[in-house]
């Protein structure tokens, strides 16, 4: 297990060998908009992909995020690049480093072009939860969590949970999400997620 105690943060991070890929935990003592944003493209611009993640928020508005990792660049997770992972969520999280600036210093990342396969993207307002759900089957490929995040982050929405998961080279990716914190989203707001999902994934 490596474990970096780092300065005093105001998250811990922490990551497993599982087989040939590796268990990243992260733990963030203040929950904030676009937490999920902020991580998944740390962990592209470092060159990770994801294929699972669980993101959960516990009483007192600690976040919990467990990510499945692989890397793209056939490197390992040895302490120097959890180092550097670490660092850089300090600079998103505790600098307040526009992600969009931060990317830029990622010159080589792969481009992300949508999938030839149309994707399955449902979003609706279920009447047993105080939540919208936002389900989406689609070819997965790096990067793509990180995408789909940013969109959200743009139109403010809050992710309340994600639970996300690839095999076989599909990934489906379910979401409850939040406007302003405790209302769920509008008929309006939906369709004009929906509409930018399907352009961009």
């Amino acid at each position: 297990m490596m474990i970096l105690p780092g300065l005093k943060y105001m998250f811990e991070l922490t990551c497993v060998e599982k087989g040939s890929d590796y268990l990243l935990k992260l733990t963030l003592h203040e929950n904030r908009k676009g937490i999920i944003y902020r991580v998944t493209a740390v962990l592209f611009a470092h060159g990770w992909d994801i294929l699972e993640a669980n993101f959960e928020i516990l009483s007192g508005g600690t976040v919990k995020d467990v990510f499945l990792i692989r890397s793209f660049r056939n490197t390992s997770m040895d302490n120097l690049n959890l180092s550097k992972i670490e660092n850089d969520l300090h600079r998103l999280f505790e600098k307040d480093l526009a992600v969009i600036d931060y990317l830029e210093t990622f010159p080589d990342l792969p481009l992300l072009e949508p999938s030839e396969r149309p994707p399955s993207i449902q979003i609706f307002n279920p009447s047993s939860i105080d939540s919208t759900v936002l389900d989406i089957r689609t070819t997965d490929r790096p990067g793509l969590l990180f995408e789909i995040s940013q969109l959200l982050y743009l139109f403010d929405i809050d992710i309340v949970s994600v639970t996300a998961k690839s095999e076989d080279g599909q990934i489906r990716d379910s979401f409850l999400l939040r406007q302003d914190a405790s209302d769920r989203l509008t008929d309006e707001l939906m369709e004009k997620i929906k509409i930018g999902l399907q352009k961009l994934i």
